[in-house]
């Protein structure tokens, strides 16, 4: 059975998650031992404080509800900017990293500030940025999940991005500063994506890649999932159009991804 996580234990793992092959099983196989140094661990707790970052365990207040739901919930959150926006209503908007103009103006057109929603996306090139961007100069609120250590997973090209997002936002990752990406850190980084929001809009995407991996498990999750369509002959627009025919709400206009997100929020009260 766990133990109730706040105190020295949460913050001894936080301080264990920096160890290399160290993730969520192994954390469970850890805990019932308590072979845990207190001290070093209230240490770096400090440390990361010291360094704006907030060590969020499974069973506090301030842990999202929707990403509890999961079967493999990330033990502890590693979070940095704004907590208060994880009370709010949260929607996940992802696609891919070669984005055209048609996505640039898709986003453009369909964010604009929606009552307590937050938007969440990936920090990755093309439609994540084009998301935290448009979200951060116009007042929305925006989340930014990444993977590996919270400064690790995401292109030096948007380090600029990454910090203002740190200020006026909040960037998660479920690993501490200082662990470095390696395989399989990215699909993990996309079950959160998934898994901490009450839905998820694909704007563009390949057949392939990191956004078709989100939205497979916001569908196995159990979470309303919608596809911008787009142009049969574009690359970018071939996994829209897939997950349209799989089954995947069609959105074609910023009216109607409001009523989606106005039926979202009234379906998770």
């Amino acid at each position: 059975m766990l133990v109730y996580m706040k105190g020295y234990l949460k913050n001894s793992l936080a301080k264990f998650l920096l160890e290399e092959k160290v993730g969520r099983k192994k954390l469970f196989q850890e805990i019932g031992f308590f072979q845990f140094e207190e001290e070093r661990g209230t240490e770096y707790l400090k440390e990361l404080e010291d360094d704006g970052i907030s060590v969020i365990a499974f069973d506090e207040k301030a842990y999202p509800e929707y990403l509890k739901q999961l079967n493999d919930f990330p033990i502890l959150l590693f979070v940095k900017g704004k907590k208060n926006l994880l009370s709010k209503d949260l929607f996940t908007i992802v696609g891919t990293r070669k984005i055209t103009q048609y996505g640039n103006d898709v986003v453009e057109e369909f964010l604009v500030k929606q009552k307590d929603i937050c938007f969440v996306s990936g920090l990755a090139r093309g439609i994540d940025s084009k998301v935290h961007r448009t979200c951060l100069g116009r007042k929305i609120p925006t989340i930014a999940i990444v993977a590996g250590g919270i400064y690790e997973g995401f292109p030096r090209s948007n380090i600029k991005l990454f910090e203002r997002i740190c200020r006026e936002g909040l960037v998660i990752s479920e690993f501490p500063p200082g662990r470095s990406i390696i395989k399989g850190m990215f699909p993990m980084r996309n079950r959160i994506l998934a898994g901490i929001s009450m839905g998820t809009l694909v704007v563009e995407s390949g057949i392939k890649g990191g956004s078709r991996i989100t939205a497979s498990l916001a569908l196995e999750y159990g979470r309303d999932v919608f596809s911008v369509p787009g142009n049969i002959f574009s690359e970018s627009s071939e996994g829209c159009n897939l997950l349209i025919s799989q089954g995947a709400n069609s959105v074609s206009s910023r009216e109607e991804f409001e009523i989606l997100l106005e039926d979202c929020i009234h379906r998770g009260m």
